[in-house]
């Protein structure tokens, strides 16, 4: 009879526990959530800051000229991970075929210790344009 009669309160108790650590972990999984900006997408201004590799007051200004993609939840400035993304991917400078070719020029001419003479490379372009 005496084990019976613990056993309620173990049970309850067992329970309550459980409860409460469940309620703790999912308190921790917030925390972490707000200060790993790579587990949410909306990311305040400090964080995109941080995240483009500027300061806060340029992300702001940015936003404000609408320069910067950004979301405005009653008085709260946010910004997108994913439109970030897409406005880096958007503005990257890309290398141009001009570019390639003057740094293969340049990779032969180490190669081959002779620069090539501007006159071959008036000719070059000549030969270019009339294929244009």
């Amino acid at each position: 009879m005496a084990d019976e009669d613990i056993r309620p309160p173990l049970n309850e108790f067992l329970s309550m526990l459980a409860d409460l650590l469940a309620e703790k972990y999912f308190e921790r999984v917030d925390e972490r959530m707000k200060k790993i900006p790579e587990l949410r997408r909306l990311i305040t201004a400090k964080e995109a800051g941080q995240y483009l590799g500027l300061s806060t007051e340029t992300i702001y200004r940015m936003a404000s000229q609408k320069k910067l993609p950004y979301l405005k939840i009653v008085d709260r400035v946010l910004f997108d991970i994913k439109a970030l993304d897409h406005w880096i991917e958007k503005h990257m400078v890309k290398e141009k075929k001009w570019k390639r070719q003057e740094l293969k020029i340049e990779i032969e001419e180490k190669k081959t210790g002779t620069k090539p003479t501007q006159e071959s490379d008036f000719l070059d372009l000549l030969k270019k344009k009339g294929k244009t």
